[in-house]
Protein backbone atom coordinates (compact mmCIF):
# COMPACT_ATOMS: atom_id res chain seq x y z
CA UNK A 1 0.00 0.00 0.00
CA UNK A 2 1.59 3.26 -1.16
CA UNK A 3 1.61 5.63 1.81
CA UNK A 4 2.99 8.59 -0.15
CA UNK A 5 2.14 9.83 -3.62
CA UNK A 6 4.77 11.66 -5.65
CA UNK A 7 4.51 13.18 -9.09
CA UNK A 8 6.92 15.20 -11.21
CA UNK A 9 5.39 17.76 -13.51
CA UNK A 10 6.04 21.18 -15.06
CA UNK A 11 4.42 24.34 -13.73
CA UNK A 12 1.83 24.86 -16.43
CA UNK A 13 0.61 28.27 -17.66
CA UNK A 14 -2.85 27.54 -16.21
CA UNK A 15 -1.29 27.49 -12.72
CA UNK A 16 0.60 30.78 -13.01
CA UNK A 17 -0.12 34.36 -12.03
CA UNK A 18 0.82 37.67 -13.68
CA UNK A 19 4.48 37.08 -12.75
CA UNK A 20 4.51 33.65 -14.42
CA UNK A 21 4.77 32.08 -10.96
CA UNK A 22 2.70 29.55 -9.03
CA UNK A 23 0.22 31.57 -6.96
CA UNK A 24 -1.10 30.68 -3.49
CA UNK A 25 -4.54 29.78 -4.83
CA UNK A 26 -3.10 27.58 -7.56
CA UNK A 27 -0.73 25.98 -5.06
CA UNK A 28 -3.84 24.99 -3.12
CA UNK A 29 -5.46 23.64 -6.30
CA UNK A 30 -2.35 21.63 -7.10
CA UNK A 31 -2.38 20.16 -3.58
CA UNK A 32 -6.06 19.22 -3.91
CA UNK A 33 -5.38 17.49 -7.23
CA UNK A 34 -2.53 15.48 -5.73
CA UNK A 35 -4.75 14.50 -2.79
CA UNK A 36 -7.29 13.14 -5.28
CA UNK A 37 -4.69 11.03 -7.09
CA UNK A 38 -3.53 9.44 -3.85
CA UNK A 39 -7.01 9.00 -2.40
CA UNK A 40 -8.15 7.24 -5.58
CA UNK A 41 -5.19 4.85 -5.26
CA UNK A 42 -6.22 4.11 -1.68
CA UNK A 43 -9.87 3.53 -2.61
CA UNK A 44 -11.06 6.54 -0.62
CA UNK A 45 -11.21 9.13 -3.39
CA UNK A 46 -14.21 10.43 -5.31
CA UNK A 47 -14.92 7.06 -6.94
CA UNK A 48 -14.77 4.94 -3.79
CA UNK A 49 -16.53 7.46 -1.59
CA UNK A 50 -19.25 8.13 -4.15
CA UNK A 51 -20.15 4.44 -4.13
CA UNK A 52 -20.41 4.60 -0.32
CA UNK A 53 -22.41 7.83 -0.25
CA UNK A 54 -19.58 9.77 1.40
CA UNK A 55 -17.92 13.08 0.59
CA UNK A 56 -14.64 14.70 1.65
CA UNK A 57 -14.81 18.30 2.91
CA UNK A 58 -11.83 20.55 3.61
CA UNK A 59 -12.04 22.04 7.11
CA UNK A 60 -8.76 23.95 7.29
CA UNK A 61 -5.77 24.50 5.02
CA UNK A 62 -2.42 26.16 5.47
CA UNK A 63 0.36 26.80 2.98
CA UNK A 64 3.85 28.18 3.31
CA UNK A 65 5.96 29.11 0.29
CA UNK A 66 9.74 29.33 0.60
CA UNK A 67 10.49 29.83 -3.10
CA UNK A 68 7.93 30.43 -5.83
CA UNK A 69 7.88 27.93 -8.66
CA UNK A 70 8.30 29.49 -12.09
CA UNK A 71 6.35 28.67 -15.24
CA UNK A 72 7.69 25.70 -17.23
CA UNK A 73 10.06 24.54 -14.47
CA UNK A 74 9.89 20.94 -13.28
CA UNK A 75 8.87 20.23 -9.70
CA UNK A 76 7.99 17.20 -7.61
CA UNK A 77 4.75 17.28 -5.66
CA UNK A 78 4.38 14.87 -2.75
CA UNK A 79 1.41 14.15 -0.51
CA UNK A 80 0.68 11.75 2.33
CA UNK A 81 -1.95 11.33 5.06
CA UNK A 82 -1.25 11.63 8.75
CA UNK A 83 -2.75 9.30 11.35
CA UNK A 84 -6.53 9.77 11.30
CA UNK A 85 -8.36 11.22 14.28
CA UNK A 86 -11.88 10.35 15.35
CA UNK A 87 -13.68 12.89 13.15
CA UNK A 88 -10.82 14.67 11.35
CA UNK A 89 -7.69 13.66 9.46
CA UNK A 90 -4.77 15.68 8.13
CA UNK A 91 -2.99 15.40 4.81
CA UNK A 92 0.42 16.95 4.13
CA UNK A 93 1.87 18.30 0.88
CA UNK A 94 5.28 19.31 -0.38
CA UNK A 95 6.62 20.90 -3.57
CA UNK A 96 10.33 20.51 -4.24
CA UNK A 97 12.97 20.77 -6.94
CA UNK A 98 16.67 19.94 -7.20
CA UNK A 99 17.47 22.75 -4.77
CA UNK A 100 15.14 21.51 -2.04
CA UNK A 101 11.68 22.18 -0.62
CA UNK A 102 9.84 25.08 -2.24
CA UNK A 103 6.46 24.95 -0.47
CA UNK A 104 4.61 22.94 2.15
CA UNK A 105 0.96 22.55 3.02
CA UNK A 106 -1.52 20.77 5.25
CA UNK A 107 -5.27 20.25 5.04
CA UNK A 108 -7.58 19.07 7.78
CA UNK A 109 -10.30 16.96 6.20
CA UNK A 110 -13.66 15.76 7.40
CA UNK A 111 -16.05 13.21 5.94
CA UNK A 112 -19.78 13.81 5.55
CA UNK A 113 -22.72 11.77 4.35
CA UNK A 114 -23.40 12.93 0.79
CA UNK A 115 -27.19 12.94 1.34
CA UNK A 116 -27.64 14.14 4.92
CA UNK A 117 -24.40 16.18 5.10
CA UNK A 118 -23.93 14.84 8.62
CA UNK A 119 -20.29 14.33 9.76
CA UNK A 120 -18.93 10.79 9.75
CA UNK A 121 -16.13 9.21 11.75
CA UNK A 122 -12.70 9.18 10.09
CA UNK A 123 -10.82 6.93 12.51
CA UNK A 124 -11.02 3.87 10.25
CA UNK A 125 -11.29 5.66 6.91
CA UNK A 126 -7.88 4.49 5.63
CA UNK A 127 -7.25 0.97 4.30
CA UNK A 128 -6.32 -1.39 7.13
CA UNK A 129 -2.92 -2.22 5.63
CA UNK A 130 -1.82 1.42 5.14
CA UNK A 131 1.30 2.25 7.16
CA UNK A 132 1.00 5.97 7.87
CA UNK A 133 4.16 8.07 7.65
CA UNK A 134 5.30 9.84 10.82
CA UNK A 135 6.60 12.78 8.78
CA UNK A 136 4.71 16.06 9.20
CA UNK A 137 5.24 19.27 7.23
CA UNK A 138 3.96 21.36 10.13
CA UNK A 139 4.81 20.12 13.64
CA UNK A 140 2.63 22.85 15.15
CA UNK A 141 -1.19 22.67 15.11
CA UNK A 142 -3.48 24.94 13.13
CA UNK A 143 -3.87 28.43 14.55
CA UNK A 144 -6.96 29.48 16.50
CA UNK A 145 -8.81 31.95 14.30
CA UNK A 146 -11.86 33.52 15.92
CA UNK A 147 -12.96 36.38 13.68
CA UNK A 148 -13.57 38.52 16.76
CA UNK A 149 -12.88 41.79 15.01
CA UNK A 150 -14.87 44.34 13.05
CA UNK A 151 -12.16 45.14 10.53
CA UNK A 152 -12.28 47.17 7.35
CA UNK A 153 -14.33 46.11 4.35
CA UNK A 154 -11.86 44.97 1.68
CA UNK A 155 -14.33 43.86 -0.93
CA UNK A 156 -17.28 41.62 -1.83
CA UNK A 157 -17.63 38.54 -4.01
CA UNK A 158 -20.66 36.87 -5.57
CA UNK A 159 -20.32 33.10 -5.91
CA UNK A 160 -20.49 31.97 -9.53
CA UNK A 161 -21.28 28.57 -11.01
CA UNK A 162 -17.58 28.03 -11.80
CA UNK A 163 -16.73 28.45 -8.08
CA UNK A 164 -18.86 25.51 -6.98
CA UNK A 165 -17.98 21.84 -6.77
CA UNK A 166 -19.75 18.48 -6.71
CA UNK A 167 -21.26 19.33 -3.32
CA UNK A 168 -22.88 22.41 -4.94
CA UNK A 169 -21.13 24.74 -2.48
CA UNK A 170 -18.21 27.08 -3.12
CA UNK A 171 -15.05 25.01 -3.52
CA UNK A 172 -12.38 25.44 -0.85
CA UNK A 173 -9.76 26.70 -3.32
CA UNK A 174 -12.21 29.21 -4.82
CA UNK A 175 -12.19 31.11 -1.53
CA UNK A 176 -8.42 31.51 -1.79
CA UNK A 177 -8.77 32.79 -5.36
CA UNK A 178 -11.43 35.23 -4.18
CA UNK A 179 -9.14 36.49 -1.40
CA UNK A 180 -6.27 37.01 -3.85
CA UNK A 181 -8.69 38.81 -6.15
CA UNK A 182 -9.42 41.39 -3.45
CA UNK A 183 -6.08 42.99 -4.34
CA UNK A 184 -4.79 44.30 -7.64
CA UNK A 185 -1.46 43.08 -9.02
CA UNK A 186 0.45 46.05 -7.61
CA UNK A 187 -0.91 45.41 -4.10
CA UNK A 188 -0.17 41.70 -4.36
CA UNK A 189 3.41 42.43 -5.43
CA UNK A 190 3.90 44.74 -2.44
CA UNK A 191 2.34 42.35 0.06
CA UNK A 192 4.13 39.30 -1.41
CA UNK A 193 2.07 36.82 0.60
CA UNK A 194 3.98 33.59 1.25
CA UNK A 195 1.87 32.13 4.07
CA UNK A 196 -1.82 31.36 4.18
CA UNK A 197 -4.10 29.67 6.66
CA UNK A 198 -7.83 29.40 6.01
CA UNK A 199 -10.63 27.84 8.04
CA UNK A 200 -13.93 26.94 6.38
CA UNK A 201 -16.77 27.64 8.81
CA UNK A 202 -20.01 27.52 6.80
CA UNK A 203 -20.89 26.60 3.20
CA UNK A 204 -21.69 29.23 0.59
CA UNK A 205 -23.69 28.63 -2.57
CA UNK A 206 -24.05 29.96 -6.10
CA UNK A 207 -25.53 33.44 -6.22
CA UNK A 208 -24.64 34.35 -2.62
CA UNK A 209 -22.58 37.47 -2.01
CA UNK A 210 -19.98 37.44 0.74
CA UNK A 211 -18.16 40.42 2.23
CA UNK A 212 -14.50 40.30 3.22
CA UNK A 213 -13.25 42.27 6.22
CA UNK A 214 -9.59 42.56 7.19
CA UNK A 215 -7.39 43.76 10.02
CA UNK A 216 -3.62 43.77 10.59
CA UNK A 217 -2.67 41.73 13.65
CA UNK A 218 0.74 40.59 14.85
CA UNK A 219 2.32 40.68 11.39
CA UNK A 220 -0.61 38.93 9.70
CA UNK A 221 -3.51 40.20 7.64
CA UNK A 222 -6.53 38.54 9.24
CA UNK A 223 -9.61 38.20 7.04
CA UNK A 224 -13.14 37.06 7.67
CA UNK A 225 -15.83 36.56 5.05
CA UNK A 226 -19.47 36.88 6.08
CA UNK A 227 -22.77 36.45 4.26
CA UNK A 228 -25.70 38.88 4.27
CA UNK A 229 -26.85 37.48 7.63
CA UNK A 230 -23.39 38.33 9.01
CA UNK A 231 -22.63 34.62 9.43
CA UNK A 232 -18.94 33.78 9.17
CA UNK A 233 -18.19 31.73 6.06
CA UNK A 234 -14.38 31.58 6.19
CA UNK A 235 -11.58 32.89 8.40
CA UNK A 236 -8.10 33.40 7.00
CA UNK A 237 -4.76 34.96 7.76
CA UNK A 238 -1.95 35.81 5.37
CA UNK A 239 1.63 36.94 5.74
Amino acid sequence: MQNIYEKEQPILPSLCDYNAELSLSNTAKLFMDMAMYHAEMLGIGFTGFNERGLFWVAVKTKIKVFRKAKMATMVKISTWPEEAGTVRCNRDYEISDDEGVMAIGKTEWGVIDANTHLPQKTKDVYPADLVVLEKKCYPEPFAKLTGNFEGELIGTYTVRSVDTDYGRHMNNTAYISAIEGLFDSEELSKKAFSELEIHYKSPCFEGETISFYGIENDGYLEIKAVNKEDKIIVLARLK
